[in-house]
Formats: C-alpha cells, sequence, structure tokens
C-alpha cells in the first residue's frame, strides 16, 4: 500500500469524507440527546419521590430508577455503535466502488447493516473479555493483551466489517477469514494493528482539545482510519488470502 497515495486521495475527495464523518457526529449527538431524555424522563420522578417521602421509598425509587436508565442507555449505546459503525464502513465502501457519498449514503449502509455490526461487536467483546484473563500474568501478560488488543481489533473487527459490507459475507465467515489473517499472516495483522495504535494516540491527542477536538476526530478521524485500513486490506492481505 502506498500510503502518500492513500493520504493523497483523503485530502483531494476530503468532502466525501466530510459526509462519513457528519453522518457518525449526527448519530452521536441524537444518541446524546436521547440519553438525556431518558436520564429525566426514568430519573425525574425518582428524584419527586426521594423529595416526597421517606427513606427507604425514596431509596427504592432512586435505585428502579437508576437501574432503568442504565438499561435503556446499554441499548441506545449498542445501537448508535451500530449505526455509527455500519454507516462508517459502508460509506468507505461506497467511496471505493466510486459511488456516491453523502448523508444518505451513510444513513442507507447503516440501516442495512447496523445488526450485524452489533452482533459482530458483541462477538468481540466476549473474545476480548475472555483473552483479559492475560492481565493476571504481571509483565509478559500485560504486554502480550498490548498488542493483541489493536491487532485483534483490526483483524477480528474491522476486516471482518468490512467483509460483510463489501463482500457479502455472513458474520462468521468474515470472523473466520480475520482468524485466518491472524494464523497465516501474523506479521501483517501486527502492522494493521500499529496503524490503528498510532492513529489512536494522534487521534486521541487531537480529542483531547475540549469540544473542538473530538469533532475533528469524528468528522475526520475516524473515516480517514477505516479507509486506510481498508485500503491496506485490499492492497496486502486480500491478495495473499486469495493465493
Amino acid at each position: 500500500m502506498n500510503l502518500g497515495q492513500t493520504f493523497q486521495r483523503f485530502f483531494n475527495d476530503w468532502q466525501k469524507f466530510l459526509w462519513m464523518g457528519l453522518g457518525a457526529l449526527i448519530v452521536q449527538l441524537v444518541g446524546g440527546a436521547v440519553m438525556i431524555i431518558l436520564g429525566v424522563a426514568t430519573m425525574g420522578p425518582s428524584i419527586l419521590t426521594l423529595l416526597a417521602g421517606g427513606p427507604d421509598m425514596a431509596t427504592l425509587a432512586v435505585l428502579g430508577g437508576m437501574s432503568v436508565f442504565a438499561l435503556a442507555s446499554l441499548v441506545l449505546g449498542v445501537v448508535a455503535a451500530g449505526l455509527v459503525y455500519a454507516g462508517l464502513i459502508g460509506s468507505v465502501v461506497a467511496y471505493r466502488r466510486g459511488e456516491e457519498v453523502s448523508l444518505s449514503t451513510f444513513w442507507s449502509y447503516a440501516r442495512q447493516y447496523f445488526g450485524k455490526m452489533i452482533l459482530l461487536g458483541i462477538i468481540i467483546a466476549v473474545i476480548m473479555l475472555v483473552s483479559a484473563i492475560l492481565l493476571i500474568i504481571p509483565i509478559l501478560g500485560w504486554l502480550v493483551w498490548f498488542v493483541w488488543v489493536p491487532v485483534a481489533s483490526v483483524t477480528l473487527s474491522i476486516y471482518p466489517a468490512y467483509l460483510v459490507i463489501n463482500d457479502g459475507y455472513s458474520v462468521g465467515d468474515a470472523l473466520s477469514t480475520g482468524f485466518r489473517v491472524l494464523r497465516s499472516m501474523f506479521v501483517e495483522a501486527l502492522i494493521g494493528g500499529v496503524i490503528l495504535l498510532v492513529f489512536g494516540l494522534v487521534l486521541g491527542l487531537i480529542g483531547s482539545v475540549p469540544l473542538l477536538g473530538w469533532i475533528v476526530v469524528m468528522l475526520f478521524g475516524e473515516p480517514l482510519l477505516l479507509f486506510v485500513l481498508t485500503e491496506r486490506f485490499e492492497t496486502e492481505v486480500r491478495p495473499r488470502l486469495a493465493a
């Protein structure tokens, strides 16, 4: 992969990537607004009960409201993450195919694939949780975990998500391909993990700037990261899978 050419394409077509990031930003903002409304709806009655009732009644009311809010927030967060992931990767797929890229493109892929992205995310979360057992091993386990997380995020999350949307793979087949990359092309998988780690550090620094940094990361950072990694998959990984 020619990284210079990849960045040049990004800068030449920055408006198209802006649409991708804007779609993700809108989902995040709407999700945040809905979460605030849920908080008021679930915690508001509990606060009124706290003011009007005795200590026991108030405690039960607050705990109940917190439980409902936590569950609703979890569901909302999972759905929003699925929409963002599907919309971003779908938009990158559309861009690579030479199709129009707009908010409607983002939303079309988001609606079509968010369920599969949620399923993929749940599977990856379970894999990460199980592999966290490495953390009980001092130093060596921590180092392995530090390497494993970005590598697995690329090979078992980003690459499979791309295959689901671009190639029509099932989630199971896409994950099987990801594990095949881990087994037979570990160096390539490791390079992908390093790219993700570097992007994460840079975007983390930019995102640390209050509000403006977060907006820049959402509008341009995430679309660029996914574009770079999908380009690497097509140029460096897929040819070796087909060989």
